[in-house]
């Protein structure tokens, strides 16, 4: 690792900035485990209640492959009923696969979808030290029925982002691209202390109910560069 040239003294501390030998990156696809949670800075998991306080959040117990589609359920995952949703779905081929019940999962994206009773499809991203780091994701309408949730980014609790679903964005060769916002995008830069939570959280939108709400998800973090804190002992202190 090289420091890099800017040096800040701040209260006794000085601040330092490091910069590694190369950019960290978390890619949600390319690190998604069936076998693990929490995987890594990962958890998969949803909300007690209708409800995104922090404190709300449960992980997933259960995960099970049906077909070429992976599920993390609650707690059980054969058929839907109790213990089924919130659900998060994986597809780890190279192709797009059709869900079950008339969605199209794109190869290596993931899928959420709430209950009927409002609790939310969760991911959440763990920050394993403290640095700069840029956040892009997606959410995309992926079910035929056309998709109507509502979707956000917080950290620790506070909003980031929020927007609403409607509509189909998904692979144009399983059906056509409609509706007023198929798509919600966020990009930024954010400072973030180790252990601080990104939640990315799919709910069931303005209509209050989960049917054909399914929703696309692609996450991609990457420390751009490191702090970490050290005692001031120079004269300039």
């Amino acid at each position: 690792m090289t420091t890099w040239l800017k040096r800040k003294c701040l209260g006794g501390l000085i601040v330092l900035f490091v910069m590694p030998a190369w950019a960290q990156v978390f890619d949600l696809s390319a690190d998604f485990s069936l076998a693990k949670n929490p995987n890594g800075a990962w958890e998969y998991g949803f909300s007690a209640t209708n409800s995104l306080e922090a404190d709300q959040f449960q992980l997933d117990q259960k995960s099970v492959m049906i077909g070429p589609i992976g599920f993390w359920h609650p707690t059980q995952g054969d058929v839907p009923g109790p213990g089924y949703y919130p659900y998060i779905a994986y597809n780890s081929t190279t192709d797009t696969q059709v869900g079950s019940k008339g969605w199209a999962i794109s190869a290596g994206e993931i899928a959420m979808e709430a209950s009927s009773s409002g609790q939310y499809s969760l991911v959440r991203f763990m920050a394993p030290r403290a640095g700069n780091y840029s956040v892009n994701v997606k959410f995309i309408g992926i079910h035929y029925g056309l998709s109507t949730t509502d979707v956000h980014v917080l950290k620790n609790g506070s909003t980031v982002f929020d927007a609403d679903i409607d509509g189909y964005g998904g692979d144009p060769a399983f059906h056509k691209v409609e509706g007023s916002s198929p798509r919600a995008e966020y990009s930024g830069q954010m400072q973030l202390k180790a252990n601080d939570r990104l939640t990315f959280a799919v709910g069931y939108g303005k209509n209050k109910t989960n049917f054909g709400d399914t929703t696309g998800l692609s996450v991609r973090i990457v420390l751009l560069n490191e702090t970490k804190s050290a005692k001031c002992e120079g004269p300039d202190c």
